[in-house]
């Protein structure tokens, strides 16, 4: 999952910005989703979500926990 978040993989229809990942969101992410690939779908998709609404242009470690705070998926 790791090698796949530093080479920007995103599910289909998910638009995230061009910066790459810093490790700590990516740590993050797997973190949170333990690995899931179902679930890491659907936290990106709302964090793509999270962008859009509050007009951010970076993944930050805050806007994961935004995102998953809003699927409650639970803690990180």
């Amino acid at each position: 999952m790791q090698k796949l978040l530093e080479r920007r993989w995103t599910p289909a229809g998910v638009t995230l910005p061009d910066e790459q990942l810093v490790p700590e969101v990516i740590a993050s992410l797997i973190r949170m989703t333990g690995g899931n690939f179902r679930l890491l779908t659907r936290l990106l998709t709302q964090i793509e979500r999270v962008l859009s609404v509050n007009n951010l242009h970076l993944v930050s470690t805050a806007v994961v926990e935004a995102a998953r705070d809003s699927l409650v998926i639970g803690p990180g």
